[in-house]
């Protein structure tokens, strides 16, 4: 059964105030998201003055009755970029940073799926910078993204780290 006709403009969705925060709803297809904000102080360098701040952000079925992928449900997009703007709203000053699950090569795929959702994010105020690395090694592009508050201070240094990091992904470990 589809959701194109779904009565609301968003799926209900609990809260669950651990870390990672964390969030869960179910589509009218039965499909259970989970969306979580897991902590990475690390990824910037645990001294950066924002390191408290950074989140990972991960979308992810758990649990998909059928077993196969998710139909395309008009409700979730809505649903995500609500959940985007609860976390926000919970701590304004957050980093969050996303990179598509490559472990079975639809990353690509993600990526668009990732662009839909966030489309229905209020981002006037805030502030998206996309980022694209290939693994020289494994050969395999890995489709990235840090979103932050217009009025995070450290915004420029934000986007600068996230650079770094990127820029230095296929050096020498």
């Amino acid at each position: 059964m589809k959701s194109e006709g779904h009565p609301s403009s968003i799926y209900s969705y609990v809260f669950i105030d651990q870390e990672p925060a964390t969030y869960l709803f179910r589509t009218i297809n039965s499909i259970v998201y989970e969306v979580q904000f897991k902590p990475t102080p690390y990824l910037f360098g645990e001294h950066s003055p924002f390191a408290d701040s950074i989140v990972e952000l991960v979308l992810k079925v758990v649990d998909a009755p059928t077993g196969v992928r998710p139909p395309r449900d008009a409700v979730t997009a809505p649903t995500i970029a609500a959940i985007i703007n609860d976390f926000y709203e919970r701590s304004s000053q957050t980093i969050t940073i996303y990179i598509c699950d490559s472990s079975d090569k639809r990353q690509k795929a993600r990526w668009t799926t990732f662009n839909r959702w966030y489309d229905y994010f209020s981002a006037r105020n805030y502030q998206r910078f996309d980022r694209t690395v290939f693994d020289n090694v494994e050969e395999v592009t890995y489709y990235c993204a840090v979103i932050i508050s217009a009025e995070n201070p450290h915004r420029l240094s934000i986007f600068e780290a996230f650079n770094r990091l990127l820029d230095g992904y296929n050096d020498p470990k």
